[in-house]
């Protein structure tokens, strides 16, 4: 079927008796001067079709940039591609089904791609959020979709990937959940996919880098130690059973929350219920506690760590 023509707002009000266009013109000259600065640090408008082809298996001639610009070395792009096989009507993209359908024929895909690294940071096909009566999509499915992708994105310092958790969640998709790890210690990546469980497509892939990679030998503090400083600063504080409530901690060696993401240890305060209320941080080399990451009483969730 072919394509709704759909008139901008702007040219319907100009038609109407004019408008003031004084926004619009700002917004062209920030996106000519976005992209001549990206130009300038080799973000030409051929390496972000190349970026996106190599992210979408199109052809780079199949890629139409909408947006590209740089900031502190990542490269956001918005681009138009052929849609995937497999994905339904434009209308599926909403729960309520109409009776008049239209062919799905292209698709949008935004990228955050980190160019020292030359791998993605997000990767977010919006449109194949569909909806549909059944989602026959099996979780063993999504996660198989989702490994792909790890396998293909996460960097190899980052460790095997391994074990994933797969959850299905209320809106019609798979969340797939990676952190990586060498010899049983996490390095500070982690990874999420999502996957639609109506048609089996990718929506999306996010990463977090790891910062630094230092080697386990730069490690002073023990698990015993960390956690004995977690007391001690929970008694000091008269946090309420400091002096009893269970204790776990989990090693990463490169922690988002540590000021110079170094090494660090994550304790966590379990309370009655099993769940998680509070989290510190532990300078893995200093020993000092550093910082509460959160406080939230018996309502978060115990996370893995």
């Amino acid at each position: 079927m072919s394509r709704p023509v759909i008139v901008p707002a702007a040219l319907v009000a100009l038609l109407l008796g004019g408008c003031d266009l004084s926004v619009e013109q700002a917004e062209l000259d920030l996106q000519v001067t976005q992209r001549a600065e990206a130009a300038r640090a080799g973000l030409t408008l051929e390496r972000a079709q190349e970026i996106v082809a190599n992210a979408t298996g199109v052809e780079a001639s199949n890629v139409t940039i909408m947006h590209r610009s740089l900031a502190e070395g990542t490269a956001m792009i918005l681009a138009a591609v052929p849609a995937a096989e497999g994905m339904l009507y434009e209308e599926a993209r909403r729960p309520n089904i109409p009776d008049s359908l239209t062919e799905q024929t292209i698709e949008a895909i935004d990228l955050r791609w980190d160019l020292e690294a030359d791998l993605p940071i997000l990767v977010l096909w919006s449109e194949r959020l569909q909806f549909a009566e059944n989602e026959p999509v099996t979780d063993e499915s999504a996660e198989a979709v989702a490994r792909q992708l790890l396998e293909r994105w996460v960097p190899e310092q980052a460790g095997e990937v391994a074990e994933v958790t797969v959850q299905k969640i209320q809106a019609p998709m798979y969340v797939v959940n990676w952190q990586g790890a060498v010899d049983g210690v996490f390095t500070g990546d982690r990874a999420v996919v999502n996957v639609s469980s109506v048609t089996g497509l990718p929506i999306s892939f996010s990463q977090r880098l790891a910062a630094k990679r230092p080697s386990p030998d730069v490690v002073r503090i023990t698990r015993d130690q960390a956690l004995a400083a977690v007391r001690k600063h929970l008694v000091a504080n008269e946090a309420p059973g400091g002096d009893d409530i269970p204790l776990v901690a989990q090693l990463t060696l490169s922690a988002e929350e540590h000021p110079t993401n170094g090494p660090a240890w994550l304790v966590a305060a379990i309370g009655e219920s099993g769940l998680q209320r509070q989290v510190l941080l532990v300078d893995a080399i200093t020993g000092r506690v550093m910082s509460t990451i959160m406080s939230s009483g018996e309502g978060f969730a115990r996370q893995e760590q």
